[in-house]
């Protein structure tokens, strides 16, 4: 019985799929999106869905992860008050050469793509120099007489026409705005300093301004089944759109938004639903997951780019243990080298990373 069961349930969910290697269509409507990913939920049908994701990841990005590292807390975070799931952010400048440093460590390590991230000021209307324009153009002109390495930048809504402008012409791959959560009200009671309409401007800044754009959804901050289709249909209106990633809850210790950590499953649904909308699309992991997500999520159709390192101007301390590697750099930024254990896993799915510069 079970096995029909089975039969059923699988044969039941291929028919609703597109056609082998091909996506939604364009007119799918939010309803039918919303019907799979909660039927996606039953572990029956997931199989099905996740096979025509992988297949479409394959077809369209390819099997071939690659090196990427970052570089967090690069400069304070003005908001006022603070997000209240971080622990991430700083109140403190960062000196340049530091942050240059790091990037030196992560560039011997063979890594040749980097994101640079946190915090945010926001711009204020009709001041000269406002946000984080200014800071961010220097700091990629004196990385770039470092190290050769791809860049992608990561402050927030903090980035104003000019400052994408100066960015686009500096050849940055990308830049990312995470609106996390697109429930407006979630959005405000989580991250009541921040700017949801900020975070969107920049994403359309980015679009008419021509410079590609990352984007990152956070899972199980209370939001609906409907809040994620949504905020994943909401996205196709980008057509520069070139990497989201999905990031699972985490109530950090010492934060105030409590509750309790997203479960993985749902993580690894929105990636099959989301390659199925997006087959062009590299779809990665954020805060919050560690490499244990990663068989799952590449099961589900993520890919390619994985983390193998990461700094934090923050925490100098930082430890490491098992098969990471903690590699001071100076007497106050520390690198974190995870490549062992990461490339160990890809390994066991027949994969492995390369150091290729990729464009997101």
């Amino acid at each position: 019985m079970n096995d029909l069961l089975d039969h059923l349930d699988t044969s039941a969910a291929a028919r609703d799929l597109p056609p082998a290697g091909e996506g939604l269509p364009a007119d799918c409507s939010t309803r039918d999106v919303l019907d799979l990913y909660r039927r996606s939920a039953n572990p029956r049908v997931a199989p099905a869905i996740f096979r025509h994701a992988a297949d479409l990841r394959d077809r369209h990005v390819g099997r071939s992860p690659w090196w990427s590292a970052g570089v967090s807390a690069i400069v304070p975070c003005e908001l006022e008050p603070l997000c209240t799931y971080c622990t991430f952010f700083s109140r403190k400048a960062v000196a340049t050469s530091d942050i240059v440093s790091a990037v030196r460590a992560i560039a011997d390590l063979g890594i040749r793509h980097l994101h640079l991230s946190g915090g945010t000021r926001l711009p204020v209307k009709g001041e000269p120099i406002s946000g984080y324009d200014r800071f961010l153009v220097d700091l990629v002109v004196a990385i770039r007489d470092a190290a050769d390495v791809e860049i992608e930048v990561n402050v927030g809504p903090s980035l104003t026409r000019g400052g994408v402008r100066a960015l686009k012409e500096l050849g940055v791959a990308a830049v990312t705005s995470s609106l996390e959560v697109l429930n407006a009200e979630l959005f405000a009671a989580f991250k009541p300093g921040d700017s949801l309409e900020g975070r969107i401007r920049l994403m359309e800044l980015c679009e008419e301004e021509g410079l590609p754009i990352r984007s990152m959804m956070l899972v199980g901050l209370g939001e609906t089944d409907a809040d994620r289709i949504d905020h994943l249909l909401f996205l196709r209106r980008f057509s520069m759109l070139r990497h989201l990633r999905l990031s699972r809850y985490m109530p950090f210790p010492g934060t105030a938004s409590g509750g309790v950590r997203c479960s993985p499953w749902p993580v690894a649904r929105l990636t099959a639903i989301a390659r199925l909308l997006y087959p062009t699309l590299d779809l990665g992991l954020a805060a919050g997951n560690d490499p244990d997500d990663m068989t799952l999520w590449w099961l589900a159709g993520g890919g390619n780019q994985v983390i193998g390192a990461t700094a934090s101007m923050k925490d100098p301390r930082g430890k490491a243990g098992g098969e990471a590697r903690a590699i001071p750099v100076g007497e106050r930024v520390v690198v974190h080298d995870n490549m062992a254990r990461v490339t160990r896993y890809l390994g066991e799915l027949g994969l492995t990373p390369s150091f290729a510069p990729q464009s997101s």
